[in-house]
């Protein structure tokens, strides 16, 4: 009896590997690996996905080209994206110059922000809806990342064997996760966790209208509560800023995700703090996932899925 991988890998045209994307992410504690496969109209079809653990005195790009190996996923499109810490995103108005010029405009405006010589830095950039500060400019994201980090980015992607195509940012494979798997028309706020912090991103009909990092007492481990008092007061935050001083309609969700954050931990102490409701979010929603593929990986490829996810758009990333 076929797998449901092999039946539509039958009725691909080119054979197994056609409209196939691998999401990569390199991070100190490992290597997230996510391979999703399209086909016409139907849901995305997550066919692999895992977690490569770091090794002393291992090169984790040689552990997954091994792994690609494997699986024969060399010649497979693959979309790189950058671990947290690895690069800075700053929201600023944004330059009155054509989209073409917009990178090297806003090289400009944050040089006096960024913490290393800006011969070093490459600068990248988006502009958010022209309806995400009402009453005010429009704004900008402001991707800057040294020069070095990216090189060692391509150079891992080489040694890999990956058939590089993208090197993307959290932000934005996060946004590919929240239009595959939730309604986001009228917005909604997707709330990543992990070890020590977590991130909100707002998005509404795919775009990325605030991102915003907090610290968080939460040690990621499967018996560890969420901290529900901290947590609900930075989702306060966020909004109030959202509302406030960005002047937008609140999202109509909160969408929960990260390492170990399952339905028990979503207490009602958090789920009744609110006028938003909050609710866990659910991959099975946009994707069909493969039987082989282990629970609490996905939660450890979020970010990679994401990538993975990624299609040729005009405008954000």
């Amino acid at each position: 009896m076929k797998s449901i991988v092999e039946k539509i890998n039958t009725l691909l045209p080119g054979g197994k590997r056609a409209n196939q994307t691998l999401g990569v992410e390199f991070s100190t504690e490992g290597v997230a690996i996510a391979q999703v496969q399209r086909h016409a109209s139907q849901q995305p079809l997550l066919t692999h996905c895992e977690f490569i653990p770091a090794e002393p005195g291992v090169n984790p790009a040689e552990q997954l080209r091994a792994r690609l190996f494997k699986l024969g996923a060399q010649t497979v499109p693959a979309n790189l994206v950058m671990s947290a810490g690895s690069y800075q995103l700053i929201l600023g108005e944004a330059p009155k110059v054509p989209a073409e010029e917009l990178a090297e405009a806003l090289r400009w405006r944050v040089k006096d922000l960024v913490q290393f010589p800006m011969a070093d830095a490459v600068v990248d950039g988006f502009l958010l809806p022209e309806d995400s500060a009402r009453g005010t400019s429009r704004m900008a994201y402001a991707v800057i990342a040294q020069r070095s980090i990216i090189e060692q980015q391509v150079a891992n992607a080489k040694i890999a064997g990956l058939n590089l195509k993208n090197i993307d940012i959290p932000e934005l494979v996060l946004r590919n996760l929240a239009e595959t798997c939730c309604d986001t028309k009228r917005g909604i706020a997707l709330v990543k966790l992990q070890q020590g912090g977590g991130s909100l991103h707002i998005f509404r009909e795919g775009n990325l209208y605030l991102s915003r990092q907090f610290s968080l007492a939460y040690n990621a481990g499967l018996l560890d509560d969420l901290p529900a008092e901290a947590l609900v007061l930075e989702l306060q935050r966020s909004l109030d800023y959202f509302e406030r001083q960005m002047r937008q309609v609140p999202p109509s969700h909160i969408y929960l995700c990260g390492e170990n954050v399952t339905a028990d931990k979503l207490t009602p102490a958090i789920q009744n703090s609110m006028a938003v409701s909050i609710h866990l979010l659910d991959l099975h929603n946009g994707l069909q996932i493969s039987s082989a593929i282990a629970e609490h990986n996905l939660a450890l490829c979020l970010n990679a899925i994401g990538a993975a996810l990624r299609q040729d758009q005009v405008g954000q990333g």
